[in-house]
């Protein structure tokens, strides 16, 4: 039960989930995230009130009204969600809700953040943090713009708390403040109390977007190394795996594959056909060889085997099997009529060579010679002739 969580859990997190959303539904979550920012202020305000050993602490008659303006906001920042979801499907709500939803929500922080102080602890990690995951959701010069006003507005609130202009962290009692705020227990829990939500917050959210980033560039590597249509390796991908062998000074064996008459399949049944003989084609290449060897798709109708640590007899066998069941291959046509398929190949080993392209060469005329003397046959390099 647990595994199968986790690997649940796990899928979830590779999937696309935040990283494809649109603009509105990227909305629709940071109006959740302002919903459960307005939870914790209310939760914490309902226990101030039911404290009376706390409230020397606090300004007792803003922290009453604040609760009800969180209470609105909170309705608010619901009633928002909904009216985000209903016109999703919007166009001009694409370009409008997400400016709107950034602006409140930039002006609802940054009146938090002058609440408690607004170069707190709280209020400089909120700021941080809530910026680097706006610049992974949004574009980055639209979250700039608002960033910069946010900014913008939290130095103009610290230029009048610190000519006394406005009072700092009004939310907080002076008597609090003058006596070493640091050093008071409520006010560590308070600053605790509002980072932590945040950062698991961040942290969740960062972890999910990682997760889903890794798991794309695992995809792209993947299909950058393979051939769409046969889910085989591409010709670069197998070149480059090819010089690794290579390098190990092992003896290792060349087999290519042309299926015979493809130009004839793709004539006269059509394209369509032709992509099914390839994909049925590298299925059985994929099956029938052994798990270090590496098969590839080389070009057109060309395949491409190489086995390392491995000798002529060996690959004169595996070619001679696999030769077989793609001639008990058929495929069935729009017509249903049946289609039997074959191929030549052309087998080179290592022994009397040492560089990649001749080897290549040498399997490439011994496939020549394969299809001169009447397809469906296998031939190996240094043969006169295949008898």
């Amino acid at each position: 039960m647990i595994s199968h969580y986790i690997k649940s859990l796990k899928n979830q997190f590779n999937s696309d989930i935040i990283m494809n959303w649109n603009n509105i539904h990227k909305s629709i979550l940071v109006l959740v995230l302002a919903f459960g920012i307005q939870l914790l202020w209310i939760f914490w305000k309902l226990w101030i009130i039911n404290t009376p050993s706390i409230w020397p602490w606090v300004n007792l008659p803003l922290i009453h009204t604040q609760i009800y303006i969180n209470s609105i906001s909170a309705f608010f920042f619901i009633g928002l969600v909904c009216i985000c979801y209903k016109f999703q499907k919007k166009h001009w709500a694409h370009l409008f809700f997400p400016h709107l939803v950034i602006s409140i929500f930039t002006l609802m922080f940054i009146s938090d953040g002058f609440l408690v102080g607004i170069y707190s602890p709280a209020t400089i990690f909120a700021f941080v943090s809530i910026s680097g995951i706006g610049i992974i959701l949004f574009n980055r010069k639209f979250i700039y713009i608002h960033l910069f006003n946010a900014f913008s507005i939290a130095i103009i609130l610290m230029y009048c708390t610190y000519k006394n202009l406005v009072p700092y962290a009004p939310i907080f009692s002076q008597t609090l403040l003058e006596h070493d705020p640091q050093k008071n227990l409520f006010w560590v829990l308070s600053m605790a109390y509002f980072i932590i939500p945040i950062l698991i917050a961040c942290l969740v959210l960062c972890e999910v977007l990682l997760s889903q980033w890794r798991h794309r560039e695992s995809l792209i590597q993947i299909l950058s190394q393979t051939d769409p249509l046969t889910n085989l390796y591409n010709r670069r991908s197998f070149n480059e795996k090819l010089s690794l062998i290579q390098n190990t000074r092992t003896q290792y064996a060349i087999i290519l594959i042309d299926i015979d008459h493809f130009k004839m399949i793709n004539d006269d049944f059509g394209h369509h056909i032709g992509d099914e003989a390839l994909k049925a084609v590298a299925q059985l290449l994929s099956t029938l060889v052994r798990s270090s060897d590496i098969v590839a798709r080389y070009g057109g109708e060309e395949f491409i085997i190489a086995m390392p640590e491995t000798s002529l007899t060996i690959a004169r066998e595996v070619a001679e099997r696999c030769r077989l069941a793609i001639q008990n291959q058929t495929l069935e046509t729009l017509t249903q009529k049946k289609i039997n398929l074959t191929a030549s190949f052309g087998v080179a080993t290592s022994e009397d060579e040492t560089q990649i392209n001749k080897i290549i060469h040498h399997a490439d005329q011994a496939l020549y010679r394969a299809k001169a003397y009447g397809r469906n046959q296998v031939h190996f390099h240094g043969e006169i002739n295949h008898g």
